[in-house]
């Protein structure tokens, strides 16, 4: 037998059919409880359709997602899951991999797709009659080497990688992890804010529904009124799959919410404050999941309860010079990216993500702990911190912060800022938007930030000189008429840039500027170059290229 990754040939798996317990309610949609064999019924009708190729998933509904999910492997075929929902790159995902994008008929992301030139074809999902739906049919169990799906990285901090996601490991996941989702004597219901396509979802609602005794509400929407109807459908235990960014928007709705056992976040940092308000206005417990989309979860915590981080039963830790490298029954020996400190007593503390760190001016730090402090900042939304692209070369090398506010200044929530944080990191403005470009699970990544900052191609406001009348330079220069001298204006300038080690390659004073007038400064960096601009009302009147100074003297 052929063995998948980290595959020991004793290996004691658990039940390993497509659906566990089949005589149990999978979903509670709008027309009442979907049993596991009326979902194998459609599942089957649906297989019939596919074609023999692997599957992109173009369903936001869980329940329309785990069908087509399971039909794809009653085909022998796997699905190719990714967190960017744009149709080029679906499209693109399918090329590469000589897939179908597919959809269940109905299912309102392929309703959004669609007019977008993506082809994206629909599959009926059948309605078995109530005879057909009771009774049983083939439930097939799967090898546990059988490749199920291959999940892209969500692309935060980099480009999209995929990783193979085998049955046996997922199965074996999934039973480890129900003391979180399924915490109680009687079985839980489960109500997710965030998608089935991305790891989380994935994990945490459809291998739950399919490989455990869980019942999953099919609801829909991606707002606090949406999650509402679908917690007062779901019977208690109630258990709540979200994110810190929807659970905040949760507590801000106002609305009334039944009982919640327990609330399950991920994908992102949970303030403790955050867990803590949820706990209280909530009455529930507010637990965080640990875990990559290489490797799945690993651990848990009640945020409220400390720092410290418990490892799932079977995973285990092994220290290395480069860092901490876990291994799992099911799973691939994978290095974490993450810098973690592990304790005597089997937990660890998580210290941060390694490429989290940004170096500017000979200093560091952790982006994480940089928008943390942007974001506690009463009054600010949402926001986040752009390191500089290419700090070596870029002689601006100066963060960005793009922040959401209906009722803070630019200026207010960078004053806030400088009482925080180190100057290097400091940017020279702060830019107000809308919203923030992050995805269906509350990510953002570093495409989507650099995408609309458009930082190489756009001017930015570094700052302002106005020179005083009585300033001593004054006296005696154009007397009677005097105007601000070209090398004042120039060395202000370059004071408002704030680096040091730039040359002057070449300046053009355009107009005159006269003392008390208010000069505006931007400057756009290619490279190694900057371009300085002083503007008048609009109007340029000095203009200057600069270099780095190690670029001059190589140059003679």
């Amino acid at each position: 037998m052929k063995l998948m990754p980290n595959m020991r040939p004793d290996q004691q798996w658990p039940d390993l059919s497509l659906v566990y317990a089949p005589d149990r309610s999978l979903f509670l949609t709008d027309q009442g409880a979907v049993t596991g064999w009326s979902f194998l019924h459609a599942a089957h009708a649906v297989a019939a359709l596919l074609p023999d190729c692997p599957i992109v998933p173009v369903c936001s509904g869980v329940s329309h997602f785990t069908l087509l999910f399971a039909a794809t492997l009653l085909r022998g075929q796997h699905v190719l899951l990714s967190s960017e929902r744009n149709p080029a790159r679906l499209a693109e995902l399918a090329q590469e991999h000589n897939a179908v994008c597919v959809s269940i008929e109905g299912d309102a992301e392929s309703a959004l797709l669609a007019g977008s030139g993506l082809t994206v074809p629909d599959v009926l999902a059948m309605s078995p009659s109530a005879e057909s739906a009771a009774r049983p049919c083939h439930n097939p169990v799967i090898k546990p080497e059988t490749l199920v799906a291959l999940v892209f990285t969500s692309g935060s901090t980099g480009q999209p990688v995929g990783h193979r996601k085998y049955w046996g490991g997922l199965v074996t996941r999934s039973v480890t992890a129900r003391v979180l989702l399924d915490p109680d004597d009687a079985p839980a219901c489960l109500v997710g804010t965030v998608p089935p396509y991305h790891m989380y979802g994935f994990e945490a609602l459809v291998l739950q529904c399919l490989n455990t005794r869980v019942t999953v509400v099919a609801g829909g929407g991606g707002y606090p009124a949406d999650w509402q109807a679908s917690l007062n459908r779901a019977f208690a235990p109630r258990i709540l799959v979200t994110t810190p960014l929807q659970l905040r928007t949760m507590l801000r709705s106002g609305l009334a919410w039944p009982a919640i056992r327990r609330v399950v976040s991920a994908s992102a940092p949970l303030a403790p404050e955050l867990a803590a308000k949820a706990e209280e206005v909530l009455g529930t417990e507010v637990t965080e999941i640990y875990g990559s989309t290489e490797t799945g979860s690993m651990a848990i915590r009640r945020t409220v309860s400390g720092a410290h981080w418990q490892w799932y039963k079977g995973v285990t830790p092994h220290e290395r010079a480069d860092g901490v490298e876990v291994s799992a029954p099911g799973v691939p020996s994978y290095l974490l990216a993450d810098f973690i400190q592990t304790q005597s007593d089997g937990t660890f503390l998580l210290l941060g993500r390694m490429k989290d760190v940004v170096k500017l001016g000979g200093k560091r730090t952790s982006l994480a702990a940089l928008n943390a402090v942007l974001n506690a900042i009463p009054g600010v939304e949402d926001g986040a911190f752009l390191p500089p692209e290419g700090e070596a070369t870029n002689v601006l090398a100066r963060m960005q912060v793009f922040a959401v506010s209906s009722t803070l200044s630019a200026q207010s929530i960078l004053l806030s800022l400088r009482e925080q944080i180190e100057p290097v990191f400091l940017p020279r403005s702060v830019r107000l938007v809308p919203a923030l470009p992050r995805n269906a699970l509350g990510k953002l990544t570093l495409q989507a930030l650099r995408a609309m900052a458009g930082q190489a191609m756009q001017e930015e406001e570094v700052g302002s000189f106005t020179l005083p009348s009585d300033h001593p330079c004054l006296p005696g220069h154009f007397p009677g008429n005097p105007v601000v001298p070209g090398v004042l204006l120039l060395e202000a300038g370059l004071e408002q840039l704030g680096q040091a080690g730039l040359h002057v390659d070449m300046v053009k004073f355009l107009h005159p500027v006269l003392p008390g007038q208010k000069v505006i400064f931007l400057a756009r960096s290619t490279g190694s170059v900057v371009r300085l601009t002083a503007k008048l009302n609009d109007q340029p009147v000095m203009r200057a290229v600069l270099k780095a100074k190690q670029e001059h003297a190589t140059h003679g």
